[in-house]
């Protein structure tokens, strides 16, 4: 029996109606509807094809005349192949019922539709005849115009019988709207489309509008001119315009918006990762939902579902119908069309297959694609397919997929139907190999630059030649093939070794031992042709590019091996990534009922180890003798607190690590020097030197891994600690923390942070919160504290101190108890400017920079009182028992007490405190101690300096008003001024300044009432002058004001001089020079004014300048009178003149 004696239909006389394309196109040309024809007469309405159908209606139909969102948008997906074109156009004709010449109907010739699909059909006709009927649109986006909106109104004006062109469109809507636009079509018949597009420059369309409306225009050329004024070239077309054509056009000879499928095809693939597109698809989606009535239905396609990428997820809301077809959809509809057996072959099959179950068994292996149990039943579906290479064809072509060759439901149904055509005529038993598959896409891949022109030249000139050389092609084509595959072979499992290839060729089950044994023989002649190459086990294509690539290799393998500390740098820094994976939760462990943290170092075996915390020494087998290490730990001390990680070195896998790091460090040296290649079969040689490098890094790290893990941990003195790596340093290192932090215990205690805030707050009984009653210096924290403070430490210090071996203790214990001391007179702080600090009031961080001493003086109350009493004149705030923390400030108020009972002359100069440098070299309690003891005097001297203090204050005003009118003209007193000054005697009794203000003032108050007089009679005589004036009588009493104003003739107020300080005030307003001035200005002014008024009422006067003279006789008189009586005659001839000498 034959292979093509089991089909239904004998695969040599199969036709394809579409050849495997699925196109969208609807409504469908004439030339296509024969193809449409063949495909409804195949489609397999059944599954997920089913159920998007019948999904898609039932929404549609709860959507129509229902108004709110519309009808919900489809989008289908589906990778390249699953059919989505297929189904949309199936959508597309069953939609209209799409009727063809011989009266058959889409519903009619589709084999089989399930009532889930028939019932919403009939429901949708139904509804049809209730609206405008049924309009289906689709087509692939792309294809015509770039901008969506274009092209979705472009689609829709074409199915209703429209030009795709809008402008051409806008001339068939108003030939409607004139009742001629079917007389007009009719006309033109076949030329009608072509004619419209052309309404401006056909003659055979205007001829046809004329004769259909003959007073529209006179001739054709004037309807030519005016169609071209009434339609210009519309502008871009925005959603807005798509709407209202696209509404206007499917009201086209009806009375309401009919039934509407619009399919825009491969969606995804127009917008790419464009998102302004993504933008307009989404708002194009909303519109046709919204504003129809729910009378349109928008569909759309794409290769994945929305949610799958980032740019697509906008699109979620407005596709809330999503089909997604798979490879289970595909598969079954190529078993029952293409592969669909007659009935009684399954059998034929059946034992056949079972005949030769050992070879087919015997395929792939150990890979995830062997075949299995569950393949039994599919295996007599898919035959002369096996399942198990049905799986690495479906690899192969979803590789192919995601660069955009053929793994389509086209190219898949085309590609079987071609496999069972070519080995149909074998007999049954002889199976389709893999290496088939080449022949249906090398062509594509070598014109889109995924199969180097190297290796396809090769494959066509093995195939010319003998058997042996047709069969070096085949294991080429496999190698290539299974090359594409090859990032996912740890996943998959199928790699190209000489077994595999041998699997994926043999067509005869039943035995084809002697391809076996060649395979491996061919292999290696196709490496010395420089065709092939084995890297790890495994074949890969050998091309110019990737030969000097393994070239390169090689040399730097060679040089690696060479140099030992390569590898050894490598290998140690796996170590070091390895041992933190595996230590990741061992880094730090609590320690006591405090629960402190204490980190676990990891150090190297000569690294020195930090003070704090426990020190986890790393060993490994390749750099030490972990025999020697384990003696010297053995050998150790119970008290050393150290712990050992030993990670062990396996001979046994040592050979393959150091060729896994040659291998890794070598191609990835190659990858560095060899840079980005140019060609496509660089670019490949680049990718397999780059897999290469990383199955050889993960091998490396696993093999690392698998030492660590098996890492010993140990503890000075030699005891082992088990459980994983982690688990035991933890366990080892808490063991240690005795041995470390002995003194530990005597600070443990949770509530050390409660002291401190408790300490801060100046409460006597912080220490409760550690459950101490007694006082503070008996405490095991506090007394080691005291003790080792000696002659000064620095806060600093004590932190570092208390806070290491072997004490350990927190930093709340160490503040927290040095403050409870201080706050208990017990200690004398210091602060970084070496003035007394109070501790509890400053900012955490400045108690490091403080001195601490023990305090030996003890004070008593008696002494208190005293210091109290000075603190209260002095204004300085205090606690009562904590007043040595006032006294810095103390002595800061009686420095400045003493300060202020003097100051710059004529004041005293100012006292100082007695025995305040001796004061200031004491500080805590013996300073406290020392102003007890001189408290009295120094009350009696701040009140005296107090006293000097207001005294000053008191004096100082009228002493600075003399210094003023002294600055003002009060000459005659400046002597006695400068006497008082230099004898300093402000405060002296009686108070000086008195009676040499009282003579100044006198002295100025003369000055200054003369020189008003002398204004004054200044003032007089111009007033004099303007009252006799005959020019200035004319002027009413604004223009004379104006004119004041203008010349600064105003009446000036007499200065006040009642007292002193308004003489001062005066003065300093307008000085004796400035009185002056007044009065000898005050003519120019007069002179001024006059001319002024002159010219007002005289417009042409003008003044003219007259020289002035000395005259000395009446000849000189006559002499100068001639002389200013020409200047004045030449200057009439330009106006009156105002004279001005």
């Amino acid at each position: 029996m034959l292979n093509s004696e089991t089909f239904h239909t004998d695969p040599a006389v199969y036709r394809l109606a579409n050849q495997g394309v699925a196109k969208i196109s609807f409504p469908p040309t004439p030339e296509a509807m024969d193809t449409l024809r063949g495909e409804l007469s195949t489609f397999v309405c059944d599954g997920a094809y089913a159920n998007g159908l019948a999904r898609i209606l039932e929404a549609f139909l709860g959507s129509v005349g229902k108004g709110g969102g519309g009808a919900p948008a489809v989008w289908i997906s589906g990778f390249y192949g699953s059919g989505k074109s297929h189904l949309a156009s199936m959508l597309a004709a069953l939609w209209t019922n799409l009727e063809f010449p011989d009266g058959a109907t889409a519903e009619g010739l589709i084999h089989h539709l399930p009532p889930e699909v028939s019932a919403p059909l009939k429901e949708l006709r139904i509804a049809a005849k209730r609206a405008g009927g049924v309009v289906a649109a689709g087509d692939t986006l792309g294809t015509g115009p770039s901008d969506p909106a274009e092209a979705t109104l472009g689609i829709i004006l074409r199915a209703v019988g429209l030009p795709s062109d809008l402008r051409a469109a806008q001339v068939a809507l108003w030939l409607d709207s004139l009742d001629i636009l079917e007389t007009v079509r009719t006309e033109l018949g076949d030329r009608f489309q072509t004619d419209i597009r052309n309404f401006i420059l056909s003659p055979r369309f205007g001829a046809a509008v004329l004769k259909a409306k003959p007073d529209l225009a006179h001739s054709a050329k004037e309807l030519s001119g005016l169609l071209q004024s009434q339609f210009p070239e519309p502008p871009p077309v925005t959603v807005d315009l798509l709407e209202t054509v696209a509404r206007q056009a499917l009201m086209l000879g009806r009375k309401e918006i009919p039934l509407t499928l619009v399919v825009l095809d491969e969606v995804q693939q127009f917008i790419r990762q464009d998102p302004g597109l993504t933008l307009k698809i989404q708002t194009i989606a909303e519109r046709l939902a919204g504003r129809f009535d729910g009378r349109v239905l928008l569909v759309a396609t794409g290769q994945q579902a929305l949610s799958d990428v980032q740019n697509l997820q906008k699109l979620l809301d407005r596709f809330p119908v999503q089909i997604a077809l798979g490879e289970a959809d595909v598969d079954s509809v190529i078993r029952k069309t293409v592969l669909r057996k007659k009935s009684g072959a399954e059998q034929d099959i059946h034992q056949m297959l079972g005949a030769n179950a050992g070879e087919i068994s015997r395929h792939l292996q150990g890979s995830r694609l062997a075949h299995t149990v569950q393949d039994e039943n599919e295996a007599v579906l898919d035959w002369p397919l096996l399942p198990s290479r049905r799986r690495v064809w479906e690899r192969i072509l979803r590789e192919l997929d995601r660069t955009g060759l053929g793994g389509t439901l086209r190219g898949q149904l085309r590609t079987t139907l071609d496999a069972a055509r070519t080995y149909g005529e074998r007999p049954l038993g002889h199976a389709v190999p893999v290496d088939f598959l080449y022949g249906r896409f090398a062509t594509e891949a070598y014109n889109a630059g995924l199969l180097p022109a190297e290796t396809r030249n090769r494959i066509e000139s093995l195939n010319g030649g003998s058997d042996r050389d047709k069969l070096k092609a085949r294991i080429l084509m496999l190698v290539y093939m299974l090359g594409r595959i090859a990032p996912e072979a740890d996943h998959h499992g199928v790699r190209a070794q000489p077994e595999t290839i041998a699997d994926l060729l043999i067509v005869n089950l039943g035995g084809e031992d002697d391809l076996r044994r060649k395979v491996p023989e061919l292999l290696q002649e196709l490496q010395a042709d420089g065709a092939a190459i084995e890297v790890g086990g495994e074949w890969r294509l050998q091309t110019k590019e990737s030969a000097e690539w393994e070239a390169a290799y090689r040399g730097e393998e060679k040089a690696i091996l060479a140099d030992q500390s390569t590898l050894g740098r490598t290998r140690r820094d796996l170590l070091g990534e390895a041992t933190e994976t595996a230590l990741a939760g061992a880094a730090s462990v609590p320690h006591g009922a405090s629960r402190q943290q204490r980190r676990i170092h990891r150090l190297q075996p000569d690294e020195k180890a930090p003070a704090d915390g426990i020190a986890l020494r790393l060993h490994n087998g390749w750099s030490e003798d972990l025999a020697a290490v384990e003696k010297e730990i053995a050998a150790a001390a119970t008290s050393d607190a150290t712990v050992h990680l030993l990670i062990p070195r396996h001979p046994s896998r040592d050979n393959e690590l150091t060729a896994a790091l040659t291998t890794w460090r070598a191609a990835e040296h190659v990858l560095q020097i060899r840079g980005v290649p140019q060609t496509d079969a660089g670019r490949e040689a680049q990718s397999a030197m780059q897999s290469r490098a990383n199955k050889a890094q993960s091998a490396a790290k696993e093999i690392i891994r698998e030492a660590v893990g098996q890492a010993r941990v140990f503890q000075a003195g030699g005891k082992l600690i088990g459980g994983s790596p982690a688990d035991a340093v933890k366990d080892a290192a808490t063991n240690a923390l005795a041995r470390l932090y002995p003194q530990f215990a005597d600070g443990d205690h949770a509530g050390w942070d409660k002291v401190r805030e408790r300490a801060v707050r100046k409460d006597p009984d912080a220490m409760k919160a550690v459950d101490h009653t007694g006082a503070p210096e008996s405490h095991p924290v506090c007394k080691a504290l005291l003790v080792d403070l000696g002659p000064g430490r620095k806060g600093s210090d004590l932190r570092t101190k208390f806070t290491s071996p072997p004490y350990g203790w927190s930093q709340d214990t160490v503040d927290g108890a040095l403050i409870v001391l201080a706050n208990a007179g017990l200690l004398r702080v210091t602060g970084d400017d070496g003035k007394p600090a109070s501790l509890p009031d400053l900012p955490r961080q400045k108690l490091g920079t403080c001195t601490f001493r023990a305090e030996t003086t003890i004070i008593t109350i008696a002494q208190r009182m005293p210091v109290r009493g000075l603190l209260n004149d002095t204004g300085v705030q205090f606690e009562n028992n904590q007043e040595h923390l006032a006294l810095s400030a103390l002595l800061d108020r009686l420095e400045s007490a003493a300060r202020h009972s003097g100051g710059e002359a004529p004041a005293p100069a100012p006292e100082s405190v007695p025995n305040l440098a001796a004061y200031k070299s004491l500080s805590g309690n013996d300073l406290l101690a020392a102003l007890a003891a001189d408290a009295t005097a120094l009350r009696v001297k701040i009140k005296d300096w107090k006293a000097a203090e207001n005294k000053i204050s008191d004096r100082l005003p009228l002493w600075r008003l003399a210094e003023r009118l002294v600055r003002l003209g009060a000459r005659d007193q400046e002597v006695d001024l400068e006497s008082i000054r230099s004898g300093r005697r402000l405060v002296a009794d009686p108070d000086p300044a008195p009676p040499l203000v009282a003579a100044a003032s006198d002295a100025l108050r003369a000055k200054l009432n003369a020189a008003h007089a002398a204004w004054e009679a200044a003032w007089s005589k111009g007033e004099e002058r303007l009252g006799n004036n005959p020019t200035w009588a004319k002027l009413s009493p604004e223009q004379k004001h104006d004119i004041r104003e203008d010349s600064g003739l105003l009446v000036v107020t007499k200065p006040a001089v009642d007292t002193p300080q308004a003489i001062a005030d005066a003065l300093a307003q307008r000085g004796l020079s400035e009185w002056e001035n007044m009065a000898k200005a005050l003519p120019a002014r007069i002179d001024e004014a006059l001319a002024a008024a002159a010219a007002f009422l005289e417009p042409k006067a003008h003044v003219v300048q007259l020289p002035g003279a000395m005259v000395h006789s009446e000849a000189e008189l006559d002499a100068w009178l001639t002389k200013i009586r020409g200047r004045i005659a030449e200057a009439l001839t330009d106006g009156p003149v105002i004279p001005r000498v």
